[in-house]
């Protein structure tokens, strides 16, 4: 695959120099189809303006977003069903005790008013930092939280992990945070708690660099579906296994669905940021491309401090076909997505 380049300063969104607006007018599925995003943050309008022109550069159509409550009507009436939405806490008063208790009950009721169909409930490990009780995926509040949100008539969202490298690094101290492998212990028994309602598993859930756990995850768990989201996870760890990947992709037509990460906030309004995402993720999936990714990955440095702080991830792509791509961009998010 060939790449353009300009004159622009480098930057960590951009270490190549691309021309992202380019680049994207050249990736093979261009023209052929909508491109659906499940998983972004878009914070407010400012920052959804400037990220919707970056998604109409790269074909994303339709896009859900975990906003605030406050910051839905005024992107909802520039953009219309362009945006969904997912309901989530107040992170924003973290340090509320009952943010992610009775605060959220109410919010939650809330976000049901406005037709939200879809409520997140984030248990990444570092959530014990947070609220050690309540942001566990099986506790009696979030299982609380749950009832209502299945009597509301939305479907679930989770997070649960987290790249392999943060538990060689950030997670060391298992005794507070769990082994990866304690992770789905919980997910597995909400799945089974709440088998009629689909779960939509972030970040390959939470489990890219092992598709064998995740294949049994599936199999075992028909209400189980998941999004590609976190690019710079995404890349570093799927361009190990490109032959993989496809397999995984094929074999699992409708329970996978595209998804960024993007987080898109006027304090950081940046056109590369949200553009590289879009081009590392579509240039994994869509092309043969074999050389370096252009975002800056810090993981990298993390697990290996020899590494230069700026290095970046090795990115091979898939180069999945227009037919096998169709499911991932559309069709699976077009099946489950209320």
């Amino acid at each position: 695959m060939n790449r353009s380049t300009d004159a622009k300063a480098t930057s960590p969104a951009n270490m190549l120099g691309l021309d992202y607006r380019a680049e994207a007018a050249k990736l093979p599925y261009c023209g052929c189809g909508p491109i659906w995003d499940v998983h972004t943050h878009l914070m407010d309008l400012k920052a959804a303006r400037l990220y919707c022109q970056v998604a109409d550069d790269f074909g994303i159509e339709r896009t859900w977003s975990m906003t605030q409550l406050e910051q839905i009507d005024p992107i909802r009436d520039e953009f219309g069903p362009r945006i969904q939405f997912i309901a989530v806490p107040n992170y924003l008063a973290k340090d509320n005790p009952q943010t992610f208790t009775t605060d959220w009950l109410r919010r939650m009721e809330k976000f049901a008013q406005k037709g939200v169909k879809i409520c997140k409930f984030w248990a990444a490990p570092r959530g014990r930092d947070m609220h050690h009780e309540a942001l566990l995926l099986d506790s009696p509040a979030r299982i609380e939280s749950m009832n209502l949100a299945r009597s509301l008539g939305m479907m679930f969202m989770t997070h649960v992990g987290d790249p392999d490298a943060w538990f060689a690094t950030r997670y060391a101290d298992a005794a507070r945070y769990g082994t990866k492998d304690d992770q789905y212990q919980p997910l597995e028994r909400m799945l089974d708690q709440f088998d009629h309602t689909p779960w939509l598993a972030a970040h390959l859930a939470g489990t890219p660099e092992n598709l064998d756990r995740l294949q049994d995850l599936l199999d075992r768990h028909p209400n189980l579906y998941v999004d590609t989201a976190a690019t710079k996870w995404m890349v570093r760890e799927l361009s190990k296994q490109p032959g993989r990947v496809r397999a995984f992709l094929n074999a699992n037509r409708g329970r996978v669905l595209f998804g960024s990460d993007i987080v898109a906030s006027s304090e950081e309004m940046n056109y590369d940021l949200f553009a590289s995402r879009y081009w590392a993720l579509r240039t994994l999936f869509e092309t043969d491309y074999d050389g370096p990714s252009p975002i800056v990955d810090g993981d990298l440095a993390r697990v290996d401090p020899s590494l230069p702080a700026d290095a970046t991830a090795h990115l091979c792509g898939a180069a999945l076909g227009r037919d096998e791509l169709r499911p991932l961009y559309h069709d699976a998010a077009a099946g489950l997505m209320p």
